[in-house]
């Protein structure tokens, strides 16, 4: 975005309604120094509709009395020296009887203020300078703190940036917070939990921190093998457990076996197993006859035969097991006086006297490993690697984890303090990009090899702004000699009234900044007395791609995309980037592109285009696949299908900063439920809640606040409602909207968020006919508010990607095109948050029916589309 900033040469110069106030006053106050004395007889005389009770004297000075010569509707406490006076503008009684102003004060609101210097009442009461400071009765040409004069026009709106609060201007004018973030203090910050991570503008805060296990509660923060991210913070998966609390193998430990059953050191005392579910208890053809911990009586010991109390007699000295014999039964080997069954005996394994080892057990007369633990050592006893952990054994004899990895659950991973895979070892890091700290005014490099990660703060002579980057900088405060700091530079005041912007002295009758800094007229208008002109102009046919309807289209940054649609003759998969500050077309690849289909939608997500949906023109069904293009590398990448929405047609789709949000849209010819949230970062789907979610409807109108999706209204079953709904999908949950103060039940209404509150406008009642009322969403009172009518637009309804368009410029939305039954409107008009409904946008030359529609932040781009029944080549611009 164009960096904006004051100039500071600019003198001070009292916007005129300040001038006039001012002359008027000392009017005012000449005046009534020369006709006090016959004003106070007259004002007295005028005031009292009945004799004083103190005779012709009066009542006492200081009195409040209504009864000492004031008329008995004079306010309470108001009567002073006999006359009725205005306690909030009456200098010699400011607030209270006798309470007189200073000789430089006025009353202004019942407080005596310093109109010399007040901001508030400079020069007279009410004459507010526009966040500058006031001097001399008079508003100056220098800012208030926290506020600076970015567009260059300190003599119209003053100093109309809040450094503080603006994530445009956050800190400073030319600093702008990347996409997402919000100005918190005069510095960039994610909203919790969303972090940025990259450091690039484009992506804005990109990652989750709460769920993500690379970046948990913090960029660079890693959760260690076998754990996730739970609300900012690594915690074990189930079923393991951190039991040598190294931070390197995550949670190492798997729960459940001897070593650890239920919990971290809760180990299987000899001759016990765990059992997940009640603890560790005797292995088989084991009994614990002892207070000693541990089960170390055999059953098929003949003092314990089958349970701890039975010791077999003279004449029958052997046992099986469960009970006393004379001899040994079929199948059972004679060992000592114990009949063994050496094909499962772990003392008497395939023979007599061949005992398991550790970690063994007999198992068809061979002694095999138990579940997890290997013999990869000949010369050992028994299984003696744990293959769940052993980083030289990892889940087999010889399989050995790379330099830095750990092993944990049998299997390889880098380790937390090592936690990037670079290939043949796991580092700290292994570029640059690995190290980025989110933090702008810091340079992120990876050094000794990928051993750590090195930051370094601002170059020496530079400063920190906003935490979003490195400059001269931030404000004018910090220049010194009369300079003025303009993008991020100090530099000498403009003359012959230029303006700074960005670092260069500049006319505000220049097309690149006509009226304000940065604001450009882009091609094929002129500027002329700090407005663009003409409105609309006409965009060049010349490589344009082929006239077509129903294509997904989005604004990318600085230029249209235009992709899919129907051609006079077949579906496609082409299409077009259109840059309105060069008039050019530019023609996309089609390789990798989805297949061809209609009214898809495409959102752009600071540095890619996702277009997912659609189907095809010839049927009502829908398709549930898109793809990613990336204009750097002029290349599509297929996106997953996998837990992906159900198939659907123009669905609402919203870029939240992190993922690309999908929501309704019709398959078969009935609207479609339910939605998706898909990270291109990993390529993944996960689902939206259904816990109470809008309902699935045609119709609805809908807008993205940066961090909610509103829907109104919209039809089910042919009647109309007026419910609304709130999305918030970094919680991943709904709210529902109060309906008192609504718009009545509609569908296809107009939709615009303004900055903090949601307009919805217009659209189609339940019997088909056009409205012209309103209202507009309060979400910090949860409320519903009145719009005034006057100046209002035609009746007209808004059919999604058919007709109607809606912007909003900063300061007005704009609602344009739509129907008004068989009528379709080429007019729009702009409705002011302060001032209502102002300046109409005059008509379009073509009707653009299921045309491209796109504001740019800017601009509202036509393009194609029908034009009564035929497909327009044509496109045209307008600027507000």
């Amino acid at each position: 975005m164009p960096t904006q900033e004051r100039s500071a040469n600019e003198r001070p110069h009292p916007a005129p309604a300040i001038q006039a106030r001012a002359r008027a006053r000392w009017a005012m106050l000449l005046a009534i120094a020369g006709l006090t004395g016959a004003c106070s007889l007259l004002a007295e005389r005028a005031l009292s509709d009945k004799p004083s009770e103190g005779g012709e004297g009066g009542a006492a000075a200081g009195s409040a009395s209504t009864g000492s010569g004031c008329a008995p509707g004079c306010p309470e406490g108001a009567c002073c020296d006999g006359r009725c006076v205005d306690l909030s503008q009456d200098d010699q009684h400011c607030g209270a009887c006798g309470d007189a102003c200073e000789a430089t004060e006025s009353c202004c609101d019942g407080s005596c203020v310093d109109v010399l210097n007040d901001p508030s009442h400079c020069g007279a009461c009410g004459a507010r300078c526009p966040n500058t400071l006031c001097g001399g009765g008079h508003c100056a040409a220098e800012c208030l703190l926290g506020f600076d004069n970015c567009d260059g026009n300190i003599v119209i709106n003053g100093c109309e940036a809040d450094l503080s609060s603006d994530p445009e201007r956050c800190g400073g004018c030319s600093l702008r917070c990347p996409a997402g973030a919000i100005c918190d203090g005069g510095e960039c910050a994610c909203a919790a939990p969303l972090l940025d991570c990259d450091d690039l503008d484009d992506t804005g805060c990109e990652v989750d921190g709460s769920s993500d296990p690379s970046n948990c509660g913090a960029c660079g923060v890693a959760c260690g093998p076998n754990m996730a991210c739970q609300g900012g913070a690594c915690a074990c998966q189930p079923g393991y457990a951190d039991c040598n609390l190294s931070p390197d193998d995550g949670c190492e430990a798997s729960l459940g076996t001897d070593a650890n059953c239920t919990a971290c050191g809760n180990a299987c005392p000899p001759g016990m197993v765990c059992d997940p579910t009640g603890g560790c208890t005797c292995a088989p053809g084991l009994l614990d006859c002892d207070d000693v911990p541990g089960c170390e009586s055999s059953t098929i010991n003949p003092a314990t035969c089958g349970a701890c109390d039975v010791r077999c007699p003279p004449e029958a000295p052997r046992c099986d097991g469960t009970t006393c014999a004379a001899a040994c039964g079929a199948g059972l080997a004679e060992c000592g006086l114990s009949c063994v069954d050496t094909r499962e005996s772990s003392s008497h394994c395939g023979a007599c006297g061949v005992a398991a080892g550790p970690h063994q057990r007999c198992e068809g007369g061979e002694l095999v490993c138990e579940p997890g633990f290997a013999d990869c050592d000949p010369l050992a006893p028994g299984c003696e690697v744990d293959l769940a952990s052993d980083p030289a054994h990892c889940g087999a004899c010889g399989a050995a984890c790379k330099p830095g990895a750990v092993c944990a659950a049998g299997a390889c991973a880098c380790a937390a303090s090592t936690p990037r895979d670079c290939g043949a070892a796991c580092r700290a890091c292994c570029s640059d990009d690995d190290c980025s700290d989110g933090d702008g005014c810091t340079t992120d490099v990876c050094e000794d090899g990928g051993a750590a990660c090195r930051h370094t703060g601002c170059a020496a002579g530079t400063q920190c702004c906003g935490l979003a980057a490195c400059r001269e900088c931030c404000t004018s405060a910090d220049c010194s000699g009369g300079d003025i700091c303009s993008g991020g530079a100090c530099i000498r005041p403009c003359a012959g009234g230029l303006a700074a912007c960005d670092g260069a002295c500049v006319s505000l009758e220049s097309n690149a900044h006509c009226g304000t800094c940065g604001n450009s007229c882009l091609s094929g208008r002129r500027c002329d007395e700090g407005a663009c002109w003409p409105a609309w102009v006409e965009m060049t046919r010349s490589g344009a791609p082929a006239p077509r309807q129903m294509a997904a289209a989005t604004w990318a940054g600085d230029a249209l995309f235009v992709w899919g649609g129907r051609t006079a003759t077949a579906d496609v998969d082409d299409g077009a980037l259109y840059d309105p500050a060069s008039d050019t077309w530019s023609p996309l690849p089609r390789e990798g592109a989805p297949s061809p289909r209609v009214l898809a939608s495409a959102v752009w997500t600071g540095s890619r285009v996702l277009v997912w949906g659609g189907g095809p023109f010839a049927s009502t069904r829908g398709l549930s696949t898109g793809a990613q293009y990336d204009p750097a590398a002029r290349a599509w990448r297929s996106m997953s299908p996998a837990n992906a929405p159900s198939a659907r047609r123009m669905p609402v789709a919203v870029w939240t900063g992190t993922r690309l949000l999908i929501w309704g849209g019709s398959e078969g010819g009935v609207p479609a439920a339910g939605g998706g949230l898909y990270n291109p970062l990993t390529d993944a789907w996960t689902a939206v809640s259904s816990a109470g979610a809008a309902p699935a409807r045609d119709g609805v109108a809908w807008a993205w606040s940066g961090a909610e999706l509103y829907l109104f209204g919209g039809r089910s079953g042919g009647a109309a409602t007026n419910e609304a709904y709130a999305y918030n999908p970094t919680t991943n949950a709904w709210r529902a909207l109060p309906t008192a103060g609504a718009p009545g039940p509609r569908s296809d209404a107009f939709a615009v968020w303004m900055g903090n509150q949601l307009l919805v406008w217009g659209g189609r009642a339940g019997g088909g006919e056009a409205l012209d009322d309103g209202a507009r969403y309060d979400p910090a009172t949860d409320a519903w508010l009145a719009i005034a009518n006057a100046k209002r637009p035609s009746r007209r309804s808004r059919d999604e990607r058919r007709t109607g368009w809606i912007g909003w410029t900063g300061a007005r939305a704009l609602i344009a095109g739509g129907r008004d039954g068989a009528t379709s409107r080429r007019d729009g008009k702009l409705y002011d948050p302060l001032a209502g409904w102002a300046a109409s946008m005059s008509a379009a030359d073509r009707e653009h029916g299921y045309g491209v529609g796109v504001w740019t932040g800017a601009e509202l781009i036509l393009w194609s589309g029908l034009d009564g029944s035929s497909l327009t080549a044509a496109g045209e611009r307008f600027r507000p």
